[in-house]
């Protein structure tokens, strides 16, 4: 009996796995994602301190410190809206991944590095 319901259980495993989408990426995939973009409007979420924020941000990002990202729900209530993070080094960004994904955010991408993003930005046209 037990074997019959495998082939079920590793059906219902793939395809909840194609419900959520959470990626770390390089700056290049970081941009073209977000150029991409078909999931409303992406946001850009900068997850250092306010501090590290007035020093320097990506266009357009948001701050919201990686300890209080549970405030995300309040400006993105789409959970299928493209979410885009970063920090310093990607470790409070990772941090934040797992947050992001634990509230139903689907569609997930990690930059890990401000600088790194900040080198990669396409220049506009």
């Amino acid at each position: 009996m037990l074997q019959c319901r495998r082939p079920l259980v590793i059906l219902a495993l793939i395809l909840l796995s194609g419900l959520s989408h959470a990626e770390v990426v390089t700056p290049e995939q970081f941009w073209q994602h977000h150029q991409a973009s078909q999931h409303g409007k992406p946001l850009i979420i900068d997850v250092r301190t306010n501090d590290e924020f007035l020093a320097g941000h990506l266009p357009n990002a948001i701050n919201i410190p990686y300890d209080q990202i549970e405030r995300l729900t309040n400006i993105a209530e789409d959970k299928s809206q493209a979410i885009f993070l970063y920090c310093r080094s990607g470790r409070r960004s990772a941090i934040a991944e797992q947050a992001v994904l634990k509230q139903g955010y689907s569609n997930v991408y990690n930059g890990e590095s401000y600088e790194a993003l900040l080198e990669a930005l396409p220049a506009k046209k």
